[in-house]
């Protein structure tokens, strides 16, 4: 009986503290991953054809509902009237070519800045022609540290906004490009934090969701850090060690981006 306690002891004393193993050993495993290895998720607007809001699509999400915000990685949702806190630290422009819905619709491709095919678009209704006889999309990409709500923690996420969308991504610009330091000089990109939530816009073609922007102005430490982690983020994409996609995977599909934003298409930017 003696011997049976002392073996049992020496079996618990054995088993090591998990907490304290996985502090000793944080990211042991993750050494080989790099930036080219993970995806930056979107976070994107749940309008009325979204897959998620589907009950017989696979990428169906029970609760979600339109004007919901939604990110592509982690599958969380973000009520319409509660948001998401973010913290930016980088923008870039894309411009991106879709085949028509016509032609069975899909991504082809991003092209560069001084690809001279953008001088020679023309309009056809709301849509910008290439000459190839595609859609050119112009997209205002924001890089983010978008807050955890269940956590306080940040991470990274994209925001990117075409179509109806570049009207508040150009408001949204113009505030933030206005926001001073003490000394007055222009407030960098991540010291600001801001309240990313949607409303409904209509015109005589539809209804849709669009984004409401809010400054958030409140000091707190989750904040702070956030602005910390997206000043790194900032640095990381200025170097090149990060690029932003063109759009998430899933979107490239088919068709799918095309379905999905049908709703902005008879509107101007």
């Amino acid at each position: 009986m003696v011997n049976a306690v002392a073996e049992k002891k020496a079996t618990e004393v054995a088993i090591p503290n998990l907490s304290s193993l996985l502090e000793e050993e944080a990211g042991a495993g993750l050494e080989n991953f790099t930036t080219e290895d993970m995806q930056i998720p979107f976070i994107r607007i749940l309008q009325a054809l979204s897959p998620q809001l589907n009950k017989q699509d696979s990428m169906y999400i029970q609760g979600a509902e339109q004007g919901d915000i939604f990110n592509t990685v982690s599958q969380q949702v973000y009520k319409s009237d509660q948001g998401v806190i973010v913290v930016p630290c980088f923008f870039e422009k894309k411009f991106l070519e879709f085949a028509l819905r016509s032609s069975g619709g899909g991504f082809i491709r991003e092209l560069s800045a001084d690809d001279k095919d953008i001088g020679l678009t023309t309009r056809e209704g709301a849509a910008e022609m290439l000459p190839s006889g595609n859609e050119l999309v112009r997209t205002h990409q924001h890089v983010v540290m978008a807050m955890d709500p269940e956590t306080n923690q940040g991470a990274p996420a994209i925001l990117d906004m075409k179509k109806t969308q570049l009207k508040v991504s150009r408001r949204w610009n113009t505030v933030k490009n206005g926001i001073r330091l003490p000394s007055g000089n222009p407030m960098p990109l991540y010291g600001t934090a801001w309240s990313i939530k949607t409303v409904a816009e209509s015109n005589d073609q539809g209804s849709w969701y669009n984004y409401k922007i809010d400054r958030v102005t409140e000091a707190s430490k989750e904040l702070e850090t956030m602005m910390l982690e997206a000043r790194t983020m900032y640095q990381s994409f200025r170097k090149g060690d990060i690029k932003t996609a063109s759009a998430p995977a899933e979107e490239m599909q088919s068709g799918y981006l095309l379905q999905v934003t049908a709703l902005f298409l008879w509107s101007e930017e």
